[in-house]
């Protein structure tokens, strides 16, 4: 057989692009694990997003690059899931492996890493959400280094780069070192069956450093009170009249719950604070468990803030979970209409770091640099540095 490396000098990259990652996110969906939920999500007017964030990763490698030296070579499987992104980026892909399906499949996915795997790339470059990192890991354990593009829904694995640029850059510097120092990264998603449970399902070897995002930590029953006590704080400042865009995740319901509606634990709720005359919900539900268009039309011309949580462990207000809420209503919002809430345990356990955003617009995100005040109890704030990804 003949050998699938091209002039085995260079550094040997490994891609994949798994074209369907990240659909549901901007439509509602909490993920696009298969072939029926990419269709539906397409249905419903969502656009792939995965290959452009792919092709982001391989220019800012390519920047990143040292002067002067021959760029890695680019093995990757053919089409929509790696040659058509690197195009244009100043790679050249070589594809090796069987042609992918129309759509592509979990199958697909793990037959190009098997392929990667067995080329004995030196990293192999992934771009997907939580599902896709459980398919690579599966095939390649430990026999491989990998790092994640994210352009999934969740990305609560710590695999992933913190944005497709960051990725790039840490792919350049690792190829390009002598000595290439790595870590063991937790591989988590949802529980197959019902519920949103998180499970960890895997580890993979990635680049060390601090641009690897952290795992996604869970919300401790022990913060139930401060919850409370954040809840009680945020919906007294309700303004009747003024609608709230409530993002995912436990503390965001407790604002929910306070205000006497039911809130939407990994979905988007708009809601609309009502006069405080009489017992009674001081709200109402728009739209519940919305996609990025509700939401756009559901605050359109009308006073609006949009309450969010950082996800725990990694620290990003957007960009992680929240698709649903369009980047041109985040730039309209502004910071000065961000609620932010975060129980004192989180906000401890990021260390200083700054919230991230990663909006999918990059003025809206350089807009949101700042600080923010962050609520973490009843009339209790903490100061917070905003930075994009």
């Amino acid at each position: 057989m003949a050998d699938p490396r091209p002039g085995h000098g260079r550094p040997r990259l490994g891609l994949i692009v798994n074209p369907i990652a990240g659909l549901g996110g901007t439509v509602g969906l909490k993920g696009t694990d298969g072939p029926e939920l990419a269709a539906r999500a397409l249905a419903l007017g969502a656009a792939p997003r995965a290959a452009a964030r792919a092709t982001e990763a391989l220019a800012g490698l390519v920047a990143a690059w040292p002067e002067g030296r021959p760029l890695p070579e680019l093995l990757t499987t053919s089409g929509p899931m790696g040659e058509e992104a690197a195009r244009g980026t100043g790679l050249e892909p070589h594809p090796i492996g069987a042609a992918p399906h129309e759509p592509s499949t979990a199958g697909d996915t793990r037959a190009a890493a098997a392929a990667l795997r067995d080329a004995a790339v030196d990293l192999l470059l992934f771009a997907g959400g939580d599902g896709t990192a459980r398919d690579v890991a599966a095939v390649i354990g430990h026999d491989l280094v990998a790092l994640g593009i994210p352009a999934g829904v969740k990305v609560q694995s710590g695999v992933f780069g913190v944005s497709p640029a960051v990725a790039g850059r840490v792919a350049a510097a690792w190829l390009a070192s002598r000595r290439r120092a790595e870590v063991e990264g937790d591989v988590i998603d949802l529980a197959d069956g019902p519920g949103v449970t998180p499970r960890m399902y895997a580890t993979m070897r990635v680049p060390a450093g601090s641009a690897i995002q952290s795992r996604k930590a869970p919300s401790p029953a022990t913060d139930a009170a401060a919850m409370q006590a954040i809840a009680t704080d945020v919906v007294g400042g309700f303004e009747p009249g003024r609608r709230y865009i409530l993002g995912p995740g436990t503390t965001v319901r407790a604002v929910a719950e306070r205000a006497g509606v039911s809130g939407t634990l990994i979905g988007v709720d708009v809601i609309e604070a009502a006069g405080r005359d009489g017992p009674g919900p001081v709200a109402h539900v728009v739209v519940a468990d919305a996609g990025a268009s509700e939401v756009r039309a559901a605050v359109a011309n009308r006073p609006s803030s949009i309450i969010v949580t950082p996800i725990g462990g990694q620290g990003f207000l957007f960009g992680r979970g929240n698709q649903q809420i369009p980047p041109d209503v985040i730039g309209a919002v502004g910071r000065s209409g961000l609620v932010v809430v975060a129980t004192p345990r989180k906000l401890a356990a990021l260390a200083g770091a700054p919230l991230l955003v990663e909006t999918g617009d990059p003025e809206v995100d350089r807009s949101l640099a700042g600080y923010v005040p962050v609520v973490t109890g009843y009339r209790e704030r903490a100061v917070v540095a905003i930075a994009p990804a």
